[in-house]
């Protein structure tokens, strides 16, 4: 190269190294490789690494636009923060005198939680969440679900399909529920409204699972997953496969969630004395498979 572009070639070097380093300050790197292999591909408009400092709005609702929460508890959207390079949902005992007339009326007033629902929907893939639960006797789920849009899920002559990637419970009140891992699926029939009009169900075979862990949810992070494709659903924890069923009746998109959930009428009420505490999620990555 002679000493001219050479020269040249420096001050192109040097002109673009502002940006290459911009662009590495902005987090960006290389797509996850998926743990399936390379036939699947990784889908970013559904990924999520949790390092900025607030939810991405672009893919993420910080409350569910059709669901105000489960009774005594509601979700609030002041309870859904990213920090620390994880979306934090934490759950409380709120002030008396900040609950609404309208939350102490309808009976949402004992507890606040939190969930993250994303704006799309996506249908089969490879689901994947890092996470450690919260330490209160409080639902913490990775879910798929809600496949119809109002008036329709409303009507009669339907089904909302929900896939339970996990629920679990970091400081259960009844002993039978610690260090249980759930995986379940439903299909309810319409209509349809979450916590309260949902009594009529598709009877399914093999349709739960209740898997024993040798750890405490709120200990530590651990790996979760769904393979999900039109033949079966398969669940991971930590890379172990630990439940599986055939794929009978979810081929419809459904939405990624993320949630905090009192379950009164499952395991009794959390203890207030446990609360505030909060479920973490490092990461959410999902891949489909290529073509």
């Amino acid at each position: 190269m002679s000493p001219a572009c050479s020269r040249r070639h420096f001050l192109a070097t040097t002109a673009l190294l502002p940006a290459v380093l911009a662009a590495g300050a902005t987090g960006s790197r290389p797509a996850p490789a998926c743990p399936l292999g390379p036939d699947w591909v990784f889908v970013p408009g559904f990924s999520d690494e949790f390092d900025g400092r607030e939810l991405d709005a672009t893919k993420w609702w910080d409350f569910n636009p059709a669901w105000h929460g489960r009774k005594p508890a509601h979700f609030d959207r002041g309870n859904v923060r990213v920090a620390d390079g994880a979306l934090q949902l934490t759950a409380r005992v709120p002030d008396p005198a900040t609950v609404t007339v309208e939350d102490r009326v309808r009976g949402y007033d004992q507890f606040t939680t939190a969930l993250v629902k994303s704006k799309a929907r996506i249908r089969y893939g490879y689901f994947e969440a890092r996470c450690r639960s919260m330490r209160a006797n409080v639902c913490n789920a990775f879910w798929l679900y809600d496949p119809l849009d109002p008036p329709a899920k409303y009507r009669e002559g339907d089904f909302s399909e929900e896939i339970d990637i996990f629920e679990v419970f970091g400081k259960p009140i009844r002993a039978e529920h610690a260090r249980v891992f759930f995986a379940t699926v439903h299909r309810h029939h319409t209509p349809y409204v979450e916590s309260l009009v949902n009594a009529k169900k598709t009877v399914l075979p093999n349709y739960s699972a209740k898997v024993p862990m040798p750890f405490d949810f709120h200990a530590d992070f651990h790996v979760y997953a769904l393979r999900w494709t039109p033949q079966d659903l398969t669940w991971y924890v930590d890379g172990r496969e630990v439940f599986a069923r055939p794929n009978d009746y979810f081929h419809r998109p459904l939405h990624v969630m993320l949630d905090a959930e009192v379950m009164e009428k499952w395991t009794g009420l959390p203890d207030p004395a446990d609360l505030p505490s909060t479920f973490s999620t490092d990461y959410v990555r999902i891949w489909q498979r290529a073509g």
